[in-house]
Parts: structure tokens; C-alpha cells; sequence
């Protein structure tokens, strides 16, 4: 159960990025990437 957990918590993972990534892009604010990618690992 946790194995599909992790899967579900990755792809999830990978759909928000894809979505935020032209965010990303026109900000080029690399300290929001660092600050939501410290976030995830809490």
C-alpha cells in the first residue's frame, strides 16, 4: 500500500510540476523552486 502511495505522491508530483513549470519559466524565480521543493521534502 505504501508502494502505490509513493507512486500516487510521484506522479501528483510530476502533473504539478508540469503545470507550474511555464510559471517557472516567466518568473524565473529560482528561490520559489528551491522554497516548494524544500516544502515537498518536510
Amino acid at each position: 500500500m505504501k508502494i502505490i502511495k509513493n507512486m500516487l505522491m510521484s506522479y501528483l508530483t510530476v502533473i504539478m510540476i508540469l503545470m507550474l513549470l511555464p510559471a517557472f519559466l516567466i518568473t524565473n524565480d529560482i528561490s520559489l523552486i528551491e522554497e516548494l521543493i524544500s516544502s515537498m521534502n518536510r
